[in-house]
């Protein structure tokens, strides 16, 4: 199974910035025929607001910016109104911390922050996590702390974005990078 997390400011829904977070979920779990079956893409909003995307259970899913920017709305308020909820079939809005989120994890863990990272075999299952627009500081000394791998997936810095099809491209082929 490989999990995709991208963290980013609420604000980012209402917002110009809308397409980055949509075109991660695209990128990261709608290939040409339908959906990834053995991807679940989780949206940190502000650190604990979440909706996750189960590619394996999801129906129904439209990759334009319109529709997937309605679901991340609609979840946000699902979360500010009950706490949490199923909001379509395969994605669900809940409230999680980060610190928590990471604690669960036990496949390998890697995150993007930009230009250098290591070189890593992504042949088994593993958690990736990106944050909008780039990696703070303070994220990258958690991530680390909790034995996250930084990866390297271009020459320079990409966008979460472009960076997630990178990600799944490379792990699709079983490469080493």
């Amino acid at each position: 199974m490989r999990e995709l997390a991208l963290l980013a400011p609420s604000s980012a829904i209402s917002s110009d910035e809308t397409g980055f977070v949509t075109r991660f979920v695209v990128g990261a779990l709608l290939v040409s025929h339908g959906a990834r079956r053995d991807v679940r893409v989780t949206i940190f909003f502000d650190g604990s607001r979440c909706v996750s995307f189960e590619g394996g259970s999801m129906r129904n899913v439209r990759p334009d910016e319109q529709s997937l920017s309605g679901i991340l709305k609609a979840g946000l308020k699902k979360i500010d109104g009950r706490g949490s909820g199923r909001i379509m079939q395969g994605i669900n809005a809940y409230t999680k911390k980060l610190d928590d989120y990471l604690d669960d994890i036990r496949s390998m863990k890697v995150f993007y922050r930009g230009a250098g990272g290591k070189d890593v075999s992504l042949e088994e299952d593993f958690t990736a996590v990106f944050q909008h627009p780039e990696i703070s500081r303070e994220v990258e000394s958690l991530l680390i702390s909790r034995g996250f791998i930084p990866v390297r997936l271009s020459r320079g810095t990409i966008p979460p974005d472009q960076a997630v099809v990178m990600l799944n491209n490379r792990a699709d082929r079983g490469r080493r990078y």
